[in-house]
Order: structure tokens, then C-alpha cells, then sequence
């Protein structure tokens, strides 16, 4: 017969305070095999897998709500349906989100640090440390997901630069030399260029864009405008970022 676990026990195996898995019990996430007759709860030893499958979720940041609905499909062992995969997409792309809201500013950063680089070296020589640490960041300031992913994001987002069209028009782009910034909502993509054939590529691709219909209510038209410093492109809604992601990775090359 198994030995079942006091909450003292199990709270002890797992390294958690009785108090997170009274909090668990609460949520409808664990529940005690019985109790005992002074009315203590008692667990499954297997409460522990459980419970490792609960923090796991959290550190990838699922919500108590999504926990809930992973916990009992795994359980029943349906992990393989459409609305765990939903749930998971959904998280990765919350994720994509967040890393390229900080990818920005760190490319954004590395271009800062290329300036200050540019300015002391008409000055004085920079000591040996911090010049290898500028020529790192300045020569690559960002990490790039890798072309697999990017593919994956492009397709699931409704994006219409995924089709061979778009990616033909992309390419024009390859290595040119941008900034990218956030506003509220808004990320800001300017080409620093005049060639009039890059204008006419991100033209084209703010009109191929605002000609979809798939997922329209995914994300706004982009906008088109060009200054003297180069073309902008404005992109918003809730794919916009991996528009950012795209140019880039474009820019590096």
C-alpha cells in the first residue's frame, strides 16, 4: 500500500512552504488523496511530479488560468490537442514580444556606444578593455533568433512577407543600416538611406501589408514616409514585432 505524505512531508520533498500548497489546493491544481481522521491532508507520492509540473509552467510563465488547463490535459493525457498547442503558442509569442521590446534598445544602445566609440577615438586612445568591449557590441549589438524561428513566426502571423513575393521584395533591405524605436504602441523602423530603390522596396512592403486581409485584426496597416534622414516605416498591433525582428536580422545581414 502507499505511503501517503502529510503536506509538511511533500512541502519538504519539493522545497515549498505548506503555505504555496495550500495556495495550489485553493487553485484547483493539487488536490490531497484524502484526508486523515483529525482531518490533516494527506498526498500521492505522486503529488510530487505534479508539483514539479506546476513550477515548471510558472517559470515559463504560464498563467494560474493556462496552469489549470495544461495541469488537467496532462493528467488525462491530452497534452496533443489544438488547445494546449494554442496556449503554448500564445506564451512563445508573449515571449518574442518582451525579448524584442529589450532587443531594441540593446541595438539602439550598441549604435549609441558606435557614436561614443567614433567621438573618443578623435579624442584619445580608448584603453585596451574597453575598446574590445565597444568593438563586440558595436560589431554585433544584438542576437538574432535563428532563420528556422524567424520562419515560424512569419507564418504564423498572417504576415504577407511571407509569401515569395515578400521575401523577393526583402532583399533589397539585406545589410542596410537602420534604427528602431518604441513609441507607446508603435515600433519606428528607419532605413537610413537615400537610395531611391530601398524607398520603393519599403513602400511596396507597406502596401502588400495594408492589402491583407488573413489577420487583419492582428495589426494595423504599416505607415510610409521618408525625410532627410531615410524611410520610416511605422508598424503596430499585436504581431508588430516581429516585424522589428525581421529588419533586424535584415540589417545584420
Amino acid at each position: 500500500m502507499t505511503k501517503l505524505l502529510t503536506i509538511g512531508q511533500l512541502a519538504k520533498q519539493v522545497g515549498l512552504r505548506t503555505s504555496a500548497l495550500r495556495y495550489y489546493e485553493e487553485q484547483g491544481l493539487l488536490t490531497p488523496a484524502e484526508r486523515s481522521d483529525s482531518g490533516y491532508r494527506l498526498y500521492d507520492p505522486k503529488a510530487e511530479i505534479t508539483l514539479s509540473f506546476i513550477q515548471r509552467a510558472q517559470r515559463l510563465g504560464f498563467s494560474l488560468a493556462d496552469i489549470r488547463v495544461l495541469l488537467k490535459n496532462w493528467q488525462d493525457g491530452l497534452l496533443e490537442q489544438e488547445t494546449i498547442l494554442q496556449i503554448t503558442q500564445q506564451r512563445y509569442f508573449e515571449l518574442e514580444r518582451q525579448m524584442t521590446q529589450s532587443l531594441v534598445l540593446q541595438h539602439e544602445l550598441g549604435l549609441f556606444l558606435q557614436d561614443l566609440r567614433e567621438n573618443q577615438e578623435n579624442k584619445t586612445q580608448i584603453g585596451e578593455p574597453l575598446d574590445t568591449f565597444l568593438k563586440r557590441v558595436c560589431n554585433n549589438p544584438l542576437s538574432q533568433p535563428n532563420a528556422d524561428t524567424l520562419d515560424w513566426l512569419l507564418s504564423h502571423s498572417g504576415c504577407t512577407l511571407n509569401s515569395p513575393e515578400g521575401r523577393r521584395l526583402l532583399e533589397p533591405l539585406r545589410g542596410q543600416h537602420m534604427h528602431v524605436w518604441q513609441q507607446e504602441d508603435q515600433y519606428h523602423i528607419l532605413v537610413v538611406s537615400q537610395d531611391e530603390a530601398v524607398g520603393k522596396t519599403l513602400e511596396q512592403i507597406a502596401a502588400l501589408e495594408a492589402e491583407c486581409q488573413v489577420h487583419a485584426h492582428h495589426h494595423s496597416a504599416p505607415q510610409f514616409a521618408n525625410d532627410d534622414e531615410g524611410f520610416l516605416l511605422v508598424v503596430q498591433g499585436e504581431n508588430a514585432f516581429i516585424y522589428v525582428r525581421l529588419f533586424l536580422m535584415l540589417e545584420a545581414g
